[in-house]
């Protein structure tokens, strides 16, 4: 019966087929369309969230860095021998570069060891010796190239107990996206920073008191 229905309408209506079949190729046009516009939107979502989470995970390391150059430098303290009065200061370089070394995405712009205040903030102005981020450590034991500004050497750094100084590290740093979908490129200049007290050293023992 549904044949015969089907035959009876064709006859009744020629012009009726070919109408729904354009629908249908013009519903299909209309899906193609669609996702050639959706897609391009789709990956550009997924491959931003991808730079942004690569983005965040390098930032981290670069918190891990000054880290890990700060507790070198609080454990060296004021250790300056002759003849090589900035042994310090190299190593906590290679403590930074070091922990970096996986990151490259992270191009290191400057790295500034200085004296810390109450509240840590890194700040141009304090006393500090600041070194060029590719600064590598000569043989005797000295940052290649030397730092500019130079006015906190490490045998000035207090280690003497109840005045002993906070050290910070500060990175100064740019990022480049991996994918740059949306043409941003490298981030402008973006500094991360941490500090740690000297470690105190006194050849004194303090005695306990007693009551």
């Amino acid at each position: 019966m549904n044949t015969i229905a089907q035959a009876q309408s064709h006859l009744a209506c020629p012009s009726c087929g070919g109408a729904r079949q354009r629908r249908r190729r013009a519903s299909r046009g209309q899906a193609l369309v669609e996702f050639v516009l959706f897609v391009p939107l789709l990956m550009s979502l997924v491959i931003g969230s991808t730079d942004i989470s690569t983005l965040l995970n390098d930032h981290l390391d670069v918190v891990y860095a000054a880290r890990a150059g700060a507790r070198v430098g609080s454990v060296i303290g004021n250790y300056a021998p002759t003849g090589a009065t900035y042994t310090a200061d190299c190593a906590i370089i290679g403590a930074v570069q070091s922990a970096l070394t996986g990151s490259r995405n992270v191009q290191i712009l400057e790295i500034a060891i200085y004296q810390a205040g109450p509240t840590g903030v890194y700040s141009t102005s304090l006393p500090q010796d600041l070194y060029p981020g590719n600064a590598v450590c000569g043989a005797d034991g000295a940052p290649l190239p030397g730092a500019s500004p130079s006015d906190w050497a490490p045998s000035v750094r207090s280690s003497a107990p109840f005045n002993e100084d906070s050290i910070g590290v500060a990175i100064t740093y740019t990022y480049t996206f991996a994918f740059n979908p949306l043409g941003g490129g490298t981030t402008a200049p973006v500094t991360d920073t941490a500090v740690m007290p000297i470690e105190i050293t006194s050849t004194t023992p303090v005695p306990m008191t007693t009551t």
